[in-house]
């Protein structure tokens, strides 16, 4: 079977695996207690967190485990807006961000904060310029991913924040890096106020991310407990996930190198499709090489990904998390209703191989002159 559902989730790699097992085993204690066990389980916790730290380009002691990415976007956005609420309401978010940034926001316009979205043009493209000019001095909080989960879109996000707060210093700005965290770089400058990142995106284990909080940075509390991660995120932590977490990390191939060989992949499937005249490329000329989006017209999405998966290979119609539903990516860049119903996403990953993608071209070639039209 050929897997080329990465921006869903990745396989687990086998050494993952073997040091969460025998995390599980030697590093049972309590991290907070003060007897030797828990003790040592607390040496591993912080092990694991300087090595994720220094991948995102951080202080240890500015890196908070979680339960997920999802988790870790709504500490942070429902934590920043709140703890300005008494000078400000306003929240502007881009409009194809994940669920758990954008519900989470949807869920903030109940308490009474104003939500701006700018949704991205027909090439998927967020335009600066109008996120910007949505800012203003009550603008509490301003959230834009790193890399779209959809069409694999790039946001210079450094940039975006940098010109957020020449516009107005007090405003937050948070930044979900799941999909882009071990394969683009992250580029914390002191602009962006937090930032999360999620394990199971690069051969890790599900059920651990990570949130960066920017030192000094004002976040009000969430999740209430027992006082663990510094008070922000209570609850026990899960010592031999951030251990698979950590040999993750350090696992990633040199960025530059995967950007390359992976882009040499993500090229040659796109070049196939384009040939077969049938395909539409909704991802954007300079998105990232991990994920590449097209349409089918005239065939839907679930049909195509059944004939795929009846022959052998695995690919996704978008989110994982729309679970079936029409892509909201797609849906926010207004684009016709014939390719979003027909949207074919292909994500890679470090252990992708050319034969792999080369192979799926001609499941899709095959799909194409097979499949009955609707």
């Amino acid at each position: 079977m050929i897997y080329l559902d990465n921006a869903a989730t990745t396989a687990v790699s086998s050494s993952v695996a073997d040091v969460i097992n025998d995390a599980l085993r030697q590093y049972f204690g309590n991290p907070s207690s003060l007897y030797s066990a828990g003790l040592d389980s607390h040496k591993s916790l912080e092990r694991s967190r300087s090595v994720i730290a220094r991948k995102i380009g951080c202080d240890p002691q500015e890196l908070y485990f979680t339960a997920s990415g999802t988790e870790g976007n709504n500490l942070a956005v429902f934590g920043a807006a709140r703890a300005r609420k008494n000078w400000g309401n306003r929240v502007i978010v881009s409009g194809y961000e994940h669920p758990s940034v954008m519900n989470t926001v949807k869920a903030l316009e109940k308490e009474g904060f104003e939500i701006i979205v700018i949704d991205p043009g027909q090439d998927g493209i967020l335009d600066i310029d109008r996120f910007l000019s949505a800012v203003d001095s009550r603008t509490v909080l301003a959230t834009c991913m790193r890399v779209n989960n959809e069409t694999g879109a790039i946001n210079d996000v450094k940039k975006i924040a940098s010109e957020v707060k020449k516009i107005n210093r007090r405003t937050a700005f948070h930044c979900d890096a799941v999909q882009s965290f071990g394969k683009h770089d992250t580029a914390l400058d002191g602009s962006i106020d937090t930032l999360s990142v999620s394990a199971h995106k690069i051969h890790g284990p599900k059920g651990i991310g990570a949130l960066y909080v920017r030192k000094g940075f004002n976040l009000e509390q969430v999740l209430f407990g027992g006082g663990q991660e510094k008070g922000l995120r209570s609850g026990t932590e899960n010592i031999a996930f951030a251990a698979g977490f950590a040999q993750a990390v350090s696992e990633l191939e040199p960025t530059a190198a995967g950007l390359a060989r992976i882009g040499r992949i993500r090229d040659s499937l796109r070049k196939r499709m384009e040939q077969t005249g049938a395909a539409v490329i909704n991802s954007p000329p300079e998105s990232s090489p991990y994920i590449l989006n097209f349409s089918l017209p005239g065939f839907r999405s679930e049909t195509v990904l059944h004939f795929m998966e009846q022959n052998g290979v695995m690919v996704s119609s978008g989110s994982a998390c729309g679970k079936g539903e029409k892509s909201h990516t797609l849906t926010a860049m207004n684009l016709d209703d014939n390719l979003i119903d027909s949207a074919i996403r292909v994500s890679f990953s470090s252990y992708t191989t050319e034969d792999e993608v080369s192979e799926a071209a001609d499941k899709f070639e095959l799909a194409i002159k097979t499949l009955q039209r609707k």
